[in-house]
C-alpha cells in the first residue's frame, strides 16, 4: 500500500485534476486498513436496527434521529470512512504531506472514525434496549412530544439548558429521564458567563445519566458539580478487552472570556496557515498545558461515581468480563452486565433495578380508562346493560384509544 500511495505523491500540484483511478485509491487504503472488520460494522448496524424498529412498535415512536457523523456511517460505512481521508489525500497528491505521513495521518483518521462510531452504535444499542425494556412493562414516551428519539446534542444546548434525550412514563405516574453524554459547555455570552458554566467545559463525561421523575433540564451550577445529582451513571462498554485498557484523562484549568478567545484564534490561524502553506507573521502565545492522569478504563466509573455520586454506577458490556474486575466493581456497589452481545433481554437487570423501590401515584380514572381499553368487549357489554336500565335501546358505541 505504501508503493502505492509513492507513486501518486505530488501528481497534482494544484490538486484539481486528480485521475478518478487515483481517487479510489482512498477505498483501497480504507479496506487495508480495516479489513474484515467492515462486515463487524453492517452486523453492528443491522443488530441496532432491529431494536429501533421494536420501539416503533411497543413504544410508539415515530422514528430516530442520528448526529449527521452517526448517519453518515450508518448508511454506509466503507463511504463514510473514505470521506475521512479527503483532505490528507488531497494533500498527498499536491505533495504537501509524503506518502509515509499520509499513512500515518490516514490510518489514525480512519480507525478514529472506526471506533468511536462502534462505540456509538454499541451506546445508542444499550440506551433504545433499556427504553424498549421499560415499554414492555407499559411505559410511554413522553418526551419528545413529537415523537422521534433524538440520539444527538448538536444544538440542543444553546439555550443555557441540558435537555433530556427521552423521558419515560407510565399511568402509576413515575417517570425515567435519559440523558446521553449530556454534561456538556451550555451557551454563554462574555466572561464572566464563561466563569460559571466552566465547570461543563471540564467536567467528566459518562455515556449516559438516568434521573427518576420527569427533568427537563437538569443544569445546577451552584453546587461542586454543574448538574443535578443522577439517580444512575451508566457506561457501555463495546470493546473485547476494554477492562485491561488504560484511559488518559485531561487537565483543565478555569480559563477566562479572554483567554478562551486567544485559545481559539491561535487554533484558527494555525489551522489556516497549515493548510495555504504559510507562515505566520505575528507571534502566537503560548498557552501551558495542564497535566493529566492515566487509570485503568474499568476504574472509570468509580471516579464518576465520585463526582456525581448517584444512587448507583452500572456498566453494560457487551463481551464478558474477568471475574476479578466484576468482584471488584460489584463491592463498590456498581452493578455489572456483561456478555450482553446484542441481546436486549439481558439488559433487565437495569429496568428492574429501575423500578425497584419505585413510589406508585394511582390516578382511578386513568386506570378505570386503561382498563376499559384492554377490556373492551366487557367494557362494551357494561355501556350496553347501563343503557338498558335507563330504557335507552337505540345504541351506537365507538371506541377508539
Amino acid at each position: 500500500m505504501l508503493e502505492k500511495l509513492k507513486e501518486v505523491e505530488g501528481i497534482d500540484k494544484t490538486g484539481t485534476n486528480i485521475p478518478e483511478e487515483v481517487e479510489k485509491l482512498k477505498e483501497e487504503f480504507v479496506d487495508y486498513i480495516i479489513g474484515s472488520k467492515i462486515k463487524e460494522a453492517y452486523d453492528w448496524i443491522s443488530n441496532l436496527y432491529v431494536v429501533l424498529e421494536e420501539l416503533k412498535e411497543k413504544l410508539s415512536i415515530k422514528g430516530w434521529l442520528f448526529s449527521r457523523e452517526m448517519k453518515s456511517f450508518v448508511e454506509n460505512p466503507k463511504k463514510h470512512l473514505v470521506k475521512k481521508l479527503f483532505l490528507y489525500f488531497h494533500d498527498l497528491v499536491r505533495g504537501r504531506i509524503t506518502a509515509e505521513e499520509f499513512f500515518t495521518k490516514g490510518r489514525q483518521a480512519v480507525n478514529s472514525s472506526f471506533g468511536s462510531n462502534m462505540r456509538s452504535i454499541y451506546q445508542i444499542w444499550g440506551f433504545s434496549s433499556i427504553l424498549l425494556g421499560l415499554a414492555e412493562k407499559d411505559f410511554k414516551l413522553s418526551y419528545p412530544e413529537h415523537g422521534y428519539l433524538s440520539f444527538d446534542r448538536t444544538g440542543k444546548q444553546k439555550s443555557g439548558t441540558i435537555p433530556p434525550n427521552a423521558v419515560v412514563s407510565d399511568i402509576f405516574g413515575r417517570s425515567y429521564s435519559f440523558f446521553i453524554e449530556a454534561p456538556r459547555p451550555i451557551a454563554w455570552e462574555d466572561g464572566n458567563d464563561l466563569q460559571k458554566v466552566w465547570k461543563l467545559y471540564s467536567t467528566l463525561r459518562p455515556d449516559m445519566l438516568i434521573y427518576k421523575g420527569f427533568y427537563m433540564d437538569i443544569v445546577d451550577l451552584s453546587g461542586n458539580i454543574p448538574i443535578r445529582r443522577p439517580n444512575y451513571i451508566i457506561e457501555f462498554k463495546e470493546l473485547d478487552d476494554w477492562w485491561k485498557r488504560w484511559r488518559y484523562l485531561k487537565g483543565y484549568k478555569p480559563l477566562s472570556g479572554n483567554e478562551w478567545r486567544a485559545r481559539w484564534i491561535k487554533g484558527l490561524y494555525e489551522g489556516l496557515a497549515e493548510v495555504l502553506g504559510a507562515t505566520l507573521k505575528d507571534n502566537m502565545p503560548e498557552f501551558a498545558q495542564d497535566k493529566g492522569k492515566r487509570i485503568k478504563e474499568y476504574k472509570i466509573i468509580d471516579l464518576y461515581k465520585s463526582i456525581y455520586n448517584p444512587d448507583k454506577g452500572v456498566v453494560i458490556s457487551r463481551t464478558k468480563i474477568d471475574e476479578q474486575v466484576v468482584s471488584e466493581l460489584s463491592s463498590e456497589n456498581i452493578l455489572v452486565i456483561d456478555d450482553t452481545g446484542f441481546s436486549s433481554e439481558k439488559l433487565s437487570p437495569i429496568v428492574d433495578e429501575l423500578l425497584s423501590g419505585s413510589i406508585a401515584n394511582i390516578n382511578y380514572k386513568d386506570l378505570a380508562f386503561e382498563f376499559a381499553m384492554e377490556r373492551r368487549e366487557e367494557f362494551v357489554e357494561w355501556i350496553i346493560n347501563k343503557f338498558k336500565k335507563l330504557g335507552i335501546n337505540n345504541i351506537d358505541i365507538s371506541l377508539t384509544k
